[in-house]
């Protein structure tokens, strides 16, 4: 061979014709940092001692996790030394493997991705008792659902009863299929990032604070620019030496399962609840002042109000804040001439 792998004490090099380590240690790398994102936000729930400890989105969030850890681990077994390889040097048998590998991450990748986007979809219900904005939250659900179903199926399908490992196997034009699903991530992303920033942007609060609370959901942006890497790495994916050609798009593909699953969980941490002072998680709360409600400004409000607002739990929708402000009579009389 014109390349050997290389021993050392700590496992196998990677060299210019094996990038499987390579790969490996990456995956490894973002499962621990994925897992300790995991832990930190399970200690946060139990930090802020919330009613109900786990609702939808705390449900929808763990799914995406376990999703990812089953893709991360397709891609750590002994068989899937054929990612980062060429392929002059895996027999048709270990072709084969990580063909049929390829295939169940793909669709691991999927489900993971998709929880995660609708758990910001329902968090994004919550953050705001207007009616426009549900709606707009309800489309981006549909869109997310619509997108699910439409990508696992292409993939779980892409060759009707046969696997894409199989040589007699008729398939679609995977290209074209995996353009669309990309593409359409992409849209759905920028939605998620568009809907809270016209939410958060017009209430009541300083500019500064303003800024930061919407920082923690423009941390999706990332998500767009990785899934455009994908894109544009997609085309090594046909190559005759796909294996080791295709090694950026394999890295590419767990940095976007990565980087969604901190987008989604990162709108739930403490730094964002104190900053509004309220927060998706405290959804529970009966009650709890806070110094900046979610509403517009009011043209009617007089200058000397002193302005309380109040959480209440509305009892028709479950986990839906409405964020009121009420007025202090007594106050308003001190400042009349």
């Amino acid at each position: 061979m014109a390349s050997v792998i290389h021993q050392a004490a700590g496992g196998v090099l990677a060299t210019a014709t094996n990038k499987n380590p390579i790969l490996q240690a990456v995956t490894w790398l973002l499962l621990g940092l994925s897992s300790l994102v995991v832990i930190f936000w399970v200690l946060t729930k139990f930090y802020i001692k919330t009613r109900a400890l786990f609702v939808l989105a705390d449900g929808l969030m763990l799914g995406s996790y376990l999703f990812a850890l089953g893709e991360s681990i397709a891609l750590i077994t002994p068989s899937s030394i054929g990612f980062g390889r060429d392929i002059g040097e895996l027999s048709a048998e270990q072709i084969s493997n990580t063909a049929k590998l390829a295939y169940i991450r793909d669709i691991l990748f999927l489900f993971s991705i998709g929880f995660s986007k609708l758990s910001t979809c329902e968090g994004l219900r919550a953050l705001s008792p207007d009616k426009v904005h549900h709606r707009w939250a309800h489309a981006l659900v549909v869109s997310v659902a619509i997108w699910m179903i439409t990508s696992v199926f292409g993939t779980a399908f892409q060759c009707g009863a046969h696997g894409p490992w199989e040589d007699d196997a008729s398939c679609i034009n995977r290209d074209a299929f995996l353009k669309y699903v990309n593409i359409t991530s992409i849209l759905i992303d920028a939605g998620l990032v568009a809907l809270p920033i016209t939410i958060i942007y017009p209430l009541r609060m300083p500019l500064r604070l303003r800024l930061t609370v919407i920082s923690f959901f423009l941390f999706r942006i990332i998500v767009i620019a990785a899934t455009v890497t994908q894109l544009v790495y997609l085309r090594q994916l046909w190559v005759d030496n796909y294996t080791l050609l295709a090694f950026p798009y394999y890295v590419s593909t767990q940095l976007v399962l990565f980087i969604s699953l901190v987008a989604a969980y990162i709108i739930y941490f403490w730094p964002l609840m104190r900053s509004m002072q309220s927060g998706l998680m405290s959804a529970n709360a009966l009650m709890l002042t806070s110094q900046y409600p979610l509403t517009r400004g009011s043209k009617g409000t007089e200058q000397g109000a002193a302005i309380n607002t109040v959480i209440t739990l509305n009892a028709r929708k479950k986990g839906y804040v409405e964020i009121a402000p009420t007025f202090n009579p007594q106050h308003l009389a001190l400042t009349k001439p």
